[in-house]
């Protein structure tokens, strides 16, 4: 009984750290559930995590010109190390208190990244930084459509699951 209910409850129940131990400034909250501790992550802790790039140009709406690399972390990666999954409702908040949800189906489908850098770079808060959630928008038409402009959110500082 005892290991049914483990495998019907809450998978965010048994999440562990996601990130290494602080060692600078903090740039991410993770906060698995309303009810647990968050998790802090700084830019060594996530650029130890497992990297994913996507070489893309951005719809203009997004104000980033160009093509360019960008390198991070899935966010499905990230979701999944939190111990969310395709029943979580996926909440990114910025800096300035923009929030957008993200489906389960697009990470499932594009895979998009929690970009640290650009072009080998890190992303200063000048620049839309230091985390923004990237799409795969070079491989995907359909990506091009506002909905997928509006949840490419930048100075992402937090992640939550609901």
């Amino acid at each position: 009984m005892i290991s049914l209910m483990a495998f019907c409850g809450p998978q965010w129940a048994h999440a562990g750290p996601v990130c290494p131990g602080l060692e600078s400034r903090r740039v991410l909250q993770l906060h698995a559930s309303q009810s647990s501790k968050p998790q802090a992550c700084d830019l060594k802790g996530l650029a130890k995590l497992p990297a994913k790039e996507i070489v893309a140009t951005l719809p203009a709406a997004l104000g980033l010109a160009g093509e360019h690399r960008w390198r991070g972390v899935s966010l499905r990666y990230l979701v999944e190390q939190m111990g969310g999954g395709e029943r979580s409702q996926i909440l990114l908040t910025a800096l300035n208190d923009y929030a957008i949800e993200i489906p389960w189906s697009d990470l499932v489908r594009f895979d998009p990244i929690l970009a640290y850098s650009r072009d080998g770079e890190h992303i200063s808060i000048r620049d839309k930084g230091p985390l923004i959630l990237i799409y795969p928008f070079g491989t995907h038409p359909q990506l091009q459509g506002q909905d997928y402009i509006n949840r490419s959110i930048w100075q992402v500082h937090a992640v939550a699951l609901r």
